[in-house]
């Protein structure tokens, strides 16, 4: 009786040529990861750096949080500043000679100056809440697509080289007369 182990299976045969198939269940290392790209997600959307975390990046965690605090703290800046050239302007326009904005000694601050800065801070603050909110789902993405090409093969054997190529056209000695050579680019891909 003779018995051959191939791709989880022992095939064992006897000298009737009969061949009973045992199934052997391979189990997988224990301490193996493989994560799960839904939960990544799931995790980045609850807090934003978790995904990287869960990933094993954790590289990634304090671009994360750093990419939120400037657009948190850019956010305020233009807030505050909205906020400054608002209230400058409507002290000037409400018609009370008692309320004196901040610009009033700076004659290059006229009415129409407070609203062109007033509208250009509102329109900065929009604009990095909506920037704020895209980071937020590239986090997300970036969490999902790194779990899924958590075991892409990145080995030295996968590339793409590109070079230089110079060859001579249908003649037979390079120094003759008449030769041509012709230039090209030369793309090599290994997988």
């Amino acid at each position: 009786m003779h018995s051959l182990r191939l791709f989880g299976c022992t095939e064992v045969y006897s000298n009737q040529d009969t061949l009973v198939i045992e199934s052997i269940s391979a189990e997988e290392p224990e301490d193996e990861f493989r994560p799960d790209p839904r939960r990544a997600a799931m995790y980045s959307a609850v807090l934003p750096g978790m995904g990287q975390i869960y990933n094993r990046k954790y590289w990634k965690v304090p671009l994360v949080y750093g990419g939120f605090a400037s657009l948190a703290w850019y956010t305020m800046f233009t807030h505050d500043e909205f906020v400054r050239y608002r209230t400058a302007l409507g002290f000037r326009t409400d018609g009370n000679p008692d309320t004196i904005d901040e610009f009033a000694d700076d004659f290059r601050y006229t009415e129409e100056i407070l609203v062109r800065f007033k509208d250009y801070y509102r329109r900065q603050r929009d604009r990095t809440v909506i920037w704020t909110a895209l980071f937020y789902a590239i986090n997300i993405i970036d969490a999902t697509v790194d779990a899924h090409l958590f075991e892409f093969d990145v080995s030295e054997e996968l590339g793409m080289k590109m070079g230089p190529s110079f060859r001579r056209l249908n003649q037979p000695m390079l120094n003759s007369p008449g030769a041509q050579m012709s230039v090209g680019l030369r793309f090599s891909v290994n997988f």
